[in-house]
């Protein structure tokens, strides 16, 4: 939590710093990179994506098709008492369909449907060649439990509160969102673009497979960003996101909300092409456990690029990847693609 408030005080004073020194452009940035935490003790949670503050014009469609696959090795249990034993070898994949309505002038309505994967995958060669690579390989975890596995269990006091051995796929949770934009920096050209958001995700996941909580969540979030020196877009935004316990974790004391945050940058080579570099990070919503995959908040960087047709201005295509730099309460990796279409 406190690193969350950090990266929330740094994002508001960078942001105030370019509205104050910035000044009004025609280029506009893609935004940041429309990328969630794909860890399976989060994947079940509301999670409200990262965003630009400007919201689709009134009387007008947008639909985001995204792709992302995150590969996760998680093996960590409690010293001594192991009263904590959790050990997750999987490759998560989410293909997200975001259809959006500007139902007023400065206020736009969604709806987020995704489709979820979780299996043994097929990046396992690619990370540990990574890892070598860069030498930042992952301790322990990946010599004992191997390429190419599917794991995903979590032993708590002897209890087996999630235990799978078979690859599972389908709809997860729908989340309907509203996004109302509050400041417009091409009027109030020292000011930044201003957002207020809202989230409810609804159980349509099957909460069995665990691609779903079974339960209702709730999210609120404001959103920043400013155009500086007509090339550079800073984003920043934070977000409170109220969840409910899944049954099948009734036994732990889990906190019922949970903080997250973006911070980042767009560089707009041409006002066509563009490359984006961000922050993010969440709290955890467990309980003190001993293990970094529980306790520890996540935090990831990720590097994108994007690019708008010539002749199509409204549709857009950008790919990305996101590192965790802390712990193993995010992915090792993640890679993202998507193609948006306004009409």
């Amino acid at each position: 939590m406190p690193g969350i408030a950090i990266l929330c005080f740094l994002l508001f004073c960078a942001t105030d710093t370019f509205a104050k020194t910035g000044s009004a452009s025609q280029w506009r940035g893609a935004g940041p990179i429309p990328i969630r935490n794909q860890m399976p003790l989060y994947l079940f949670y509301l999670q409200m994506e990262p965003d630009k503050a400007g919201v689709v014009e009134q009387d007008k469609f947008e639909i985001d098709a995204d792709y992302t696959v995150s590969n996760v090795t998680v093996s960590c249990f409690t010293p001594v008492s192991s009263l904590y034993n959790i050990n997750i070898d999987a490759e998560v994949s989410r293909i997200t369909l975001d259809l959006k309505y500007g139902i007023y002038e400065n206020a736009e309505i969604g709806l987020e449907i995704p489709y979820l994967s979780l299996s043994r995958g097929y990046l396992d060669g690619f990370v540990e060649e990574f890892e070598k690579t860069v030498g930042a390989t992952t301790p322990r975890s990946r010599i004992r439990q191997g390429s190419y596995n599917f794991n995903y269990s979590f032993i708590y006091n002897g209890q087996n509160l999630i235990k799978r051995t078979n690859a599972s796929d389908g709809l997860g949770d729908v989340v309907l969102k509203a996004k109302y934009q509050m400041l417009e920096e091409d009027v109030y050209w020292f000011l930044p673009n201003m957002s207020i958001r809202t989230a409810v995700k609804f159980p349509t996941g099957d909460k069995k497979s665990l691609l779903g909580s079974g339960e209702l969540d709730y999210g609120f979030g404001l959103l920043l960003d400013k155009t500086f020196s007509e090339k550079i877009t800073v984003y920043a935004g934070c977000n409170f996101i109220i969840i409910e316990k899944p049954s099948f974790f009734s036994v732990l004391n889990l906190k019922r909300n949970m903080v997250s945050g973006i911070i980042g940058a767009e560089y707009l080579f041409t006002q066509r092409f563009s490359m984006v570099a961000q922050l993010t990070g969440n709290s955890t919503p467990y309980p003190s456990s001993g293990t970094n995959a529980l306790d520890e908040s996540a935090f990831d960087v990720g590097l994108g690029l994007n690019y708008i047709w010539k002749e199509k201005q409204n549709v857009s295509w950008h790919l990305a990847f996101t590192e965790n730099i802390n712990s193993a309460s995010s992915p090792d990796v993640s890679l993202n693609t998507g193609w948006k279409v306004g009409f």
